[in-house]
């Protein structure tokens, strides 16, 4: 399989290597082992279209990474082009602000029931304001998140480990040291005891930063879990953050907050709304979206900022590039109420449930998980070789393993990916690679 593979995928791996020395790029090491060494590239593709990619050797893929979920309608989408194309043609400076942004923003309230947005470049500099301003707001000093979340690469939240006494996240990656961790509590999602915990320590923790839907653990949906946070943290005080980035616009166009009837302090999105362009937002209620910019007042009286700002900046905030393919984006989401994203949904549940019941017909020690359009395969062991199959079969699914269908993931595309999933995994039975359950 994999001298195959190399030879399929030959140009990608000479550019990895050939750029290695100047090009630091970690997914290029991701998942290294000695064994797997000659194995371990990033796909280079330099075209894509629909739902394919299309490499440095040529090979076609059905691509199921999707801009990690950042591409909703699919690659070179043509309404998203024409609308690059055409702010081009008037600006892609910054300095002065597009009017894009007002209008943008007044769109996003519009459908997700905010009152305040503000825009930044990614969804991890998103999720830095957006604790930033709980802490600004509470004047508290702890933020609360949780083990298998997502949230990005902000120093604060990047542990997978905590102190099994203090619950205090715990030093894990190198360069992010303890002090830092030092204010952020690891809790586990979905317990009874992370509640009691947030209550006992209620008078030092600013915010609950949470992805109601977890990117890496999607069927796990803990509603009556969320409602209930949703009650600690308004009884005490404490910002509730509900982290968007990736479901935002992609499961509904109200987000989880319409989903589960569930109303954050501040949410973040990202990804989706961009249309591919770079984009992070943080929007909320005006008590805790008015220290951006120390909240409304108007001319011609003697009205003035109220609230005592805290800092935010950023060259490309505002890029009227990111703004016109996010207003078209939403334009072509908002069609039929929303029926593309509900139709792309169900396709989705579908498409799971037909690779889910061949796994138990099978008895294979595999499992699919989704949310909205977002999916996983579960692989443990070495069960995980079934990704390096469906490249090798023409199926691109990145090392961080979320997959994402699209609009563009036709019946007979679907189809394809069906047929090589199940081929693949009974390749891997008859190499003994997999084991059947018992």
């Amino acid at each position: 399989m994999f001298e195959k593979l190399n030879q399929q995928f030959s140009q990608s791996k000479l550019h990895t290597q050939q750029y290695r020395g100047c090009l630091a790029l970690n997914r290029n090491s991701a998942g290294f082992t000695r064994e797997m060494k000659e194995h371990i590239y990033t796909l280079v593709s330099d075209r894509a279209e629909g739902p394919f990619l299309y490499d440095l050797d040529g090979n076609r893929l059905i691509d199921l990474t999707m801009g990690f979920g950042s591409v909703f309608f699919g690659h070179n989408h043509p309404p998203l082009r024409e609308a690059i194309i055409e702010q081009l043609g008037r600006s892609w400076s910054v300095g002065a602000i597009t009017p894009l942004a007002g209008e943008l923003a007044e769109t996003v309230c519009r459908l997700t029931g905010v009152e305040r947005v503000a825009f930044f470049n990614s969804g991890t500099e998103a999720v830095m304001v957006a604790l930033r301003l709980a802490k600004a707001v509470t004047g508290k000093r702890y933020i609360v998140y949780f083990k298998v979340s997502y949230h990005g690469t902000f120093d604060t939240l990047l542990s997978l480990k905590s102190d099994p006494v203090t619950s205090h996240a715990m030093e894990h990656v190198p360069g992010v040291t303890q002090s830092i961790l030092n204010e952020s509590y690891l809790l586990q999602y979905g317990t009874a005891e992370s509640l009691d915990f947030i209550r006992n320590h209620a008078h030092e923790i600013a915010g609950v930063l949470i992805e109601p839907i977890q990117s890496r653990n999607p069927s796990f949906q803990p509603v009556a879990y969320l409602q209930e946070l949703r009650e600690v943290t308004h009884d005490n005080g404490i910002a509730l953050i509900f982290d968007e980035v990736i479901s935002g616009f992609r499961f509904d166009l109200g987000g989880c907050q319409k989903m589960y009837g569930i109303r954050a302090d501040l949410v973040t999105y990202g990804k989706v709304l961009g249309g591919g362009m770079p984009i992070g937002v943080v929007a909320g209620s005006r008590m805790f979206m008015d220290p951006v910019d120390g909240g409304f007042w108007s001319y011609g009286d003697d009205s003035c900022p109220e609230v005592k700002m805290t800092f935010v900046a950023g060259t490309f905030c505002h890029h009227p590039l990111a703004m016109a393919t996010a207003l078209k984006s939403l334009a072509l989401l908002q069609e039929d109420e929303g029926a593309v994203i509900a139709t792309l949904n169900e396709t989705t549940r579908c498409f799971c449930e037909e690779i889910k019941g061949f796994f138990a017909q099978n008895h294979l020690p595999l499992d699919i998980v989704y949310a909205g359009s977002l999916f996983r395969f579960v692989t443990p062991g070495r069960s995980n070789l079934l990704y390096f199959k469906l490249q090798e079969r023409g199926i691109y699914i990145w090392e961080g393993r979320n997959c994402f269908l699209s609009p563009s993931h036709s019946p007979e595309i679907l189809e394809e990916i069906t047929h090589h999933v199940m081929s693949a995994c009974l390749e891997l039975v008859d190499e003994g690679l997999i084991k059947i359950k018992r």
